[in-house]
């Protein structure tokens, strides 16, 4: 059964009945929300606020995807679809994902610290969340893009209570994911994502889709909730820079801080086997 979205945001199935969406997943011990970028407060009453999410490996972290943040700042000014961002996150993924060139979490995690710190401009957190799940174990929980904006959606609206409001109340945000059009190209396809995922991330959140052309998301067209946010023709890829770091070639698609940072620990000298690799695009990861 089709689930579809309300005016009010509220995920209905096919007959109309509301469908309430799982309890979040617990945040394991020590674990600290990243408030320093969030910002608490709208400065316009007329405005809905926005959390843009981007779920990755982020291996290495590239320029494009700082420039995703800033092209979705762009499209929201200059197109005004009603949100005012007050909220840009990074959420690298867990070690548990086991994909062959994915450096181990604490490196990824440095390297998104890096360019961000880089980037004067930027008002990029990174969120550790994924990579510091973990089970009984101790070893490395998987996380679906599902349970990471259920996540965010918790700490912003439930732990935090909100965006305050220019008149003093407080109202919920969106969260929304932000991705690239070659990821959205794959979420038609139930081979690859879960239907009710994708009703839930489409239908009740929402997502900007950074993309070249709409080719990549008419099979989304009966989603509501998807923001098409316009860039330039690029080739920038963390796949491309892992090969020219391996083929010693000049990298310049990465932060200078985050090139050295993968010199001094010798990453992605060599693609790393594993015996097993989940489809990368059931948790919405990308490059």
């Amino acid at each position: 059964m089709v689930a579809s979205a309300s005016s009010s945001g509220a995920l209905l199935h096919a007959n109309g009945a509301p469908m309430p969406l799982p309890e979040p997943t617990a945040s394991p011990p020590g674990y600290a929300f990243p408030r320093q970028n969030l910002k608490r407060r709208l400065t316009r009453p007329d405005r809905v606020p926005l959390v843009l999410v981007a779920c990755g490996s982020f291996s290495p972290v590239t320029t494009l995807h700082l420039q995703m943040f800033e092209l979705a700042e762009k499209y929201v000014k200059q197109r005004d679809p009603g949100f005012e961002i007050v909220g840009n996150y990074m959420s690298p993924c867990s070690d548990a994902y086991q994909k062959a060139s994915l450096a181990p979490a604490h490196h990824r995690i440095q390297m998104c610290s890096l360019a961000v710190d880089t980037d004067s401009t930027a008002t990029v957190a990174i969120d550790p969340w994924e990579t510091v799940r973990v089970d009984e174990s101790g070893r490395p929980l998987y996380s679906p893009t599902v349970d990471v904006l259920r996540h965010f959606d918790h700490e912003v609206n439930s732990v935090l209570g909100g965006i305050e409001t220019p008149d003093g109340r407080f109202t919920r945000a969106r969260v929304m994911l932000l991705i690239g059009a070659d990821l959205a190209a794959t979420m038609a396809d139930p081979k690859v994502w879960d239907p009710s995922d994708i009703d839930v991330l489409l239908g009740y959140y929402g997502a900007f889709v950074v993309e070249r052309t709409q080719d990549a998301i008419a099979p989304l067209e009966k989603y509501d909730k998807i923001w098409v946010v316009p860039t330039i023709i690029n080739e920038v890829s963390s796949t491309r820079v892992r090969a020219q770091i391996q083929n010693g070639e000049r990298v310049e698609d990465i932060p200078n801080s985050v090139y050295k940072y993968i010199k001094l620990h010798h990453l992605y000298q060599r693609e790393p086997t594993t015996n097993g690799q989940p489809a990368e695009t059931t948790n919405g990861n990308t490059d």
